[in-house]
């Protein structure tokens, strides 16, 4: 609330939990399952990777949905909801199924996912006073590189076991996390006034800079796809490194990826969200140039890193920004449009990439069009500073 001096560490810890759940495990704990699935006979290769789809196309449609979803059911159902389906996503396809069935659960989990990177981010934002947002985006984001860590350790360990093994775990693991951090939703936001189960009102005229913000923030998340869905073979078989070598790379991501948020909360907190924003994505497109000739330890490593740490990072500085751009009432619509742009573009990107890679047979250029893509989310935030309302 306004009044309160010490932000409520419960509820901020709940929200790295909900980001964790939502992104961490429920996008990144999948794809470590798919081996295991085809080996199994669960589905073919091109089935498992509809499947992946189908989590990216929940987001989507949850990202657009989220907050008149919260609007009806008030912020707290709306997260415990969302906990609750990722951890039934897991514990109901964790046997052969057939594709329908686990498809609905990817999709449902993907759907959540949305839901809490939206509803709990800006629960514990608007609860927060101003100066500990950094902080407290920083705990909150760092959620996604705790589950990234787990899916590229954990995770492929688990399925040694089992496949099913593997499902099940994940979702008593999402299920204790649910239930342990349950009474830290006790509370609404305090932008609903106490009536959080009522739509918001529509904002009657939408600033200039968070639409701009809105395209720009989509225009980034381009630049995510290199990493996450081509680095590691990049590394491994068109650099020659090695498989070995590739995982090291992906767990220096994972390692960024944590500290990322705690990084862009500490640059926000001394040099403003709008300053702060503009330096990682610059650094992010810069890595992504980087990226597309590393062929060594030190250069891999530090690409790894910045793009893991940056990935989060973003995510945190640009929610943050729209915290200080539109009233807190209205933060939760604006970051639902943020995070809808965000998940269109980047499946978007996801399926353009992979057509540039199949034309060209090479990655270099995709991590250059994703450094392209990122300068020019770069250019498009800036002008938000000549966007704000005066």
């Amino acid at each position: 609330m306004a009044g309160q001096e010490r932000m409520r560490i419960d509820q901020v810890l709940a929200g790295a939990v909900a980001i964790l759940v939502g992104l961490g495990l429920a996008r990144f704990g999948y794809p470590p399952l798919v081996p295991g699935m085809i080996e199994g006979d669960w589905f073919t290769p091109a089935a498992a990777g509809y499947l992946g789809a189908a989590n990216l196309l929940g987001y989507l449609f949850g990202a657009l949905s989220a907050s008149w979803f919260a609007g009806r059911v008030g912020p707290t159902a709306a997260i415990r909801a969302g906990l609750l389906l990722i951890t039934l996503s897991f514990l109901l396809s964790s046997w052969a199924a057939p594709f329908f069935w686990i498809f609905i659960w990817r999709f449902l989990s993907g759907w959540a996912g949305a839901i809490l990177m939206v509803v709990a981010a800006s629960t514990v934002l608007t609860t927060t006073p101003l100066a500990r947002r950094p902080l407290a985006g920083a705990i909150v984001f760092s959620g996604a590189g705790v589950g990234v860590l787990c899916s590229a350790t954990v995770v492929p360990w688990l399925t040694t076991l089992s496949v099913s093994w593997a499902w099940v775990s994940l979702g008593v693991v999402c299920l204790v996390l649910t239930l342990a951090t349950w009474p830290a939703w006790r509370t609404e936001s305090p932008a609903s006034g106490g009536a959080a189960a009522q739509p918001l009102p529509p904002m009657r005229v939408v600033p200039l800079a968070v639409i701009l913000v809105v395209i720009g923030y989509g225009l980034q998340s381009v630049g995510y796809v290199p990493h996450t869905l081509f680095w590691v073979d990049f590394l491994a078989r068109e650099q020659g490194l090695g498989t070995a070598f590739a995982s090291v790379q992906w767990s220096v991501f994972a390692l960024g990826a944590i500290a990322g948020p705690f990084m862009a909360g500490w640059v926000a907190a001394r040099l403003g969200w709008y300053p702060a924003l503009l330096l990682a994505v610059a650094l992010m497109s810069a890595a992504l140039f980087l990226s597309s000739v590393a062929d060594a330890l030190l250069l891999a490593s530090l690409c790894s890193f910045v793009v893991g740490a940056m990935v989060p990072g973003l995510v945190s500085l640009t929610s943050g920004y729209l915290s200080q751009l539109v009233p807190l009432e209205q933060h939760r619509r604006a970051w639902g449009w943020a995070t809808a742009s965000f998940a269109l573009a980047q499946a978007v990107g996801g399926y353009a990439l992979a057509g540039v890679f199949g034309w060209l047979g090479s990655y270099p250029p995709v991590f250059i069009i994703g450094g392209v893509s990122l300068a020019l989310g770069l250019a498009v935030t800036a002008l938000t500073r000549f966007g704000r309302a005066a």
